[in-house]
């Protein structure tokens, strides 16, 4: 009597794995091989199936092999042997039903990827909030990653890969508005971390720091806004987005610091490094300056331009390969710090743009820095890069 088969059970979010009688399975040393990424095909499109054309156009270049049926054949065959090798019963794993590919039904699977999917559907079809609460935060659960890491580079990858973020966008945004609605802010932050853990560069953190100021953990709150707002400026493209600001206001309404006497909040607030150079800050206290600045015009009695400089290729288009972007920001990061003076402010608007406030100067004066800033990125990165300028006085206000 053949001996019943239990449940193999596939993991794709994060990292691909096996596990099967609470053994995990290797299905050998190469985690992307063609047998493996042949078996994933065929488990993501559940009942529905796959073609075997789709297969073939999926696992190989159209000039890889000679005779891609014989190799799809071949690929096939060792598919099913290996997994008998990793250890699994001995069956076919993958059917063919008409003119599809199906998993083999005798083998039950549990695959996390199916189930999510199937919670987020019902999820969105359901309309009593407490339960679609529920199948949501199930569905969140197994979201451990995105989609096949390992693979993340395939097309077909990259497609299945936007449809699940989009439904765990969605997830995420009602079981977050569902926690703070019901003052259940300590679930409300835990959904907002795992999203901003997966994707740091989709302003979750927002909710998570949203969460912190409802709870009243105004500390907290500003440490994540800071560390948030440092990524944001040395690892990223982006601008913080609205609701960061709002809650960035917030947090300077509530936080109240501990009663000290003057002469240790001075010893606080003056400025540790003399270094020379100008003054770097975050966009959002660049803001706070910029509007001090305006409202004290009259009264300082000096000119103050907002100068902005845009980082482009040496074709004097923007930079396409962001790696190189974010290299060559760094570079005019350092070469606008040299070339400013003390009193001067300046902040990365995103990795292709700076805004500098230049005290007590005129427009010779901006152009002048300008050329200085630009002649010194010059000697630091050659002429891969070029930098445009636009300058506008706060007087003309």
């Amino acid at each position: 009597m053949a001996k019943e088969m239990k449940t193999l059970h596939v993991r794709m979010f994060g990292e691909f794995a096996l596990n099967y009688a609470g053994n995990e399975i290797i299905l050998g040393r190469n985690i992307v091989s063609k047998f493996t990424q042949l078996l994933q095909l065929v488990w993501l499109h559940g009942d529905k199936g796959i073609s075997k054309q789709e297969l073939i156009r999926n696992l190989y270049d159209t000039d890889e092999l000679a005779n891609l049926n014989n190799s799809f054949n071949n690929l096939l065959f060792q598919a099913r042997k290996q997994m008998v090798r990793a250890g699994l019963p001995e069956e076919n794993y993958i059917v063919k039903r008409g003119k599809i590919y199906v998993a083999d039904p005798k083998v039950p699977l549990d695959i996390d990827v199916m189930n999510f999917n199937r919670l987020c559907t019902e999820a969105e079809e359901e309309t009593n909030p407490i339960i679609k609460n529920e199948l949501y935060t199930e569905a969140l659960e197994l979201y451990r990653g995105e989609l096949l890491q390992e693979n993340k580079t395939k097309s077909w990858v990259l497609t299945k890969r936007g449809i699940f973020r989009d439904m765990f966008n969605q997830a995420v945004h009602f079981v977050g508005d569902y926690a703070k609605g019901q003052k259940d802010y300590d679930t409300m932050f835990f959904v907002y971390e795992k999203a901003a853990k997966i994707y740091p560069a989709n302003a979750w953190q927002a909710g998570q720091i949203e969460a912190l100021i409802c709870k009243e953990e105004y500390e907290q709150a500003y440490r994540l806004y800071n560390k948030t707002a440092c990524f944001y400026s040395d690892e990223t493209d982006l601008s913080l987005s609205a609701k960061m600001a709002d809650n960035y206001r917030k947090i300077s309404q509530k936080f109240n610091f501990p009663m000290k006497n003057l002469y240790e909040i001075q010893s606080v607030l003056k400025e540790k490094d003399l270094a020379n150079g100008g003054y770097y800050c975050t966009y959002l206290g660049f803001i706070d300056i910029y509007h001090a600045f305006e409202r004290n015009m009259k009264r300082i009695g000096c000119s103050v331009y907002l100068l902005l400089c845009t980082l482009v290729d040496y074709e004097g288009k923007p930079f396409r390969n962001q790696d190189k972007l974010s290299r060559i920001s760094e570079e005019l990061c350092s070469a606008i710090n040299i070339s400013l003076h003390r009193e001067d402010i300046f902040t990365k608007l995103n990795a292709s743009q700076y805004l500098i406030l230049f005290i007590g100067s005129d427009k010779d004066s901006c152009k002048t820095v300008s050329n200085r800033i630009s002649k010194k990125l010059k000697e630091q990165t050659g002429n891969r890069a070029k930098v445009h300028w636009s300058s506008i006085s706060l007087a003309a206000y």
